[in-house]
């Protein structure tokens, strides 16, 4: 696990997926044998290990747009490219942050240009 608090987790998303397949397997193999009840419990398993790695994507978003909107407000002229290499971030992660930012109106007025690329 990385040393930033804003980075993914992908230990979480692959434990969930990890999770989120046993599920999957417990609730086909309990079909097939006809415990209903069991197969229940697998699909339970199932949802939750999906809800689980979506807030967990959905956490790492908001962390990003979090520092995103940080550092805009320290140095608004920075684009997409300078915004990545400055946070230590992928530069697709960026220009999906400044477009949901942008999107909410929540940009510094002064980045105007750098949403848009």
């Amino acid at each position: 696990m990385s040393k930033d608090p804003y980075r993914p987790r992908p230990f979480a998303l692959l434990a969930f997926g990890l999770l989120a397949t046993l599920g999957a397997t417990t609730a086909i193999a309990a079909a097939f044998f006809d415990t209903y009840a069991l197969c229940a419990v697998g699909l339970f398993v199932l949802g939750g290990s999906a809800l689980g790695a979506y807030r967990t994507a959905q956490a790492a978003d908001v962390r990003t747009d979090h520092v995103v909107l940080q550092r805009l407000r320290q140095a608004p002229v920075l684009d997409a490219d300078a915004l990545a290499t400055d946070l230590d971030l992928r530069p697709a992660a960026v220009r999906l942050s400044l477009h949901r930012l942008s999107r909410n109106g929540d940009l510094p007025a002064s980045n105007g240009s750098s949403a848009r690329r």
